[in-house]
């Protein structure tokens, strides 16, 4: 097993992309033209002992911690759990291949060789590279 860590995965999504996948697979016009608007709009202020700071715009990512937000990296990572799951490479069950699990940015791969995990590895760091997103080799786990 080999669990993956994203760099700040939630703050390096980019929302455009993941617009075009949600308009792609079909999600009604509405939501993603409200979720436009909403991650486009996106204002903050820092309050310091009764001081409010004037606002300002805050950049490209998901809300971390909000509730839609695991359901938005699950679908911006749709291409590398897609490419993983339909590559055969890892463990097999039933004649199943079972080589991935994720949920949001928490993503573990199966191998039954570290040959197999090195292909599969290889396969995640092309997909993160479409994605924009990076490995944190820091905090990458093997068992």
């Amino acid at each position: 097993m080999c669990f993956i860590d994203n760099c700040k995965a939630f703050d390096k999504v980019n929302y455009w992309k993941l617009f075009k996948q949600l308009t792609d697979d079909g999600v009604n016009g509405c939501i993603v033209k409200m979720l436009v608007y909403w991650y486009s709009h996106q204002q903050a202020t820092v309050c310091l002992l009764r001081t409010k700071s004037n606002s300002f715009y805050i950049g490209n990512n998901t809300k971390q911690g909000g509730i839609l937000s695991p359901y938005l990296f699950t679908r911006y990572i749709r291409q590398l759990l897609f490419v993983i799951s339909t590559s055969k490479i890892g463990c097999h069950i039933g004649g199943i291949a079972v080589n991935i699990f994720a949920y949001a940015d928490d993503v573990v791969l199966l191998a039954a060789s570290w040959h197999a995990m090195q292909d599969l590895l290889g396969l995640v760091v092309n997909c993160c590279t479409n994605l924009d997103l990076k490995c944190n080799v820091k905090k990458r786990n093997v068992w």
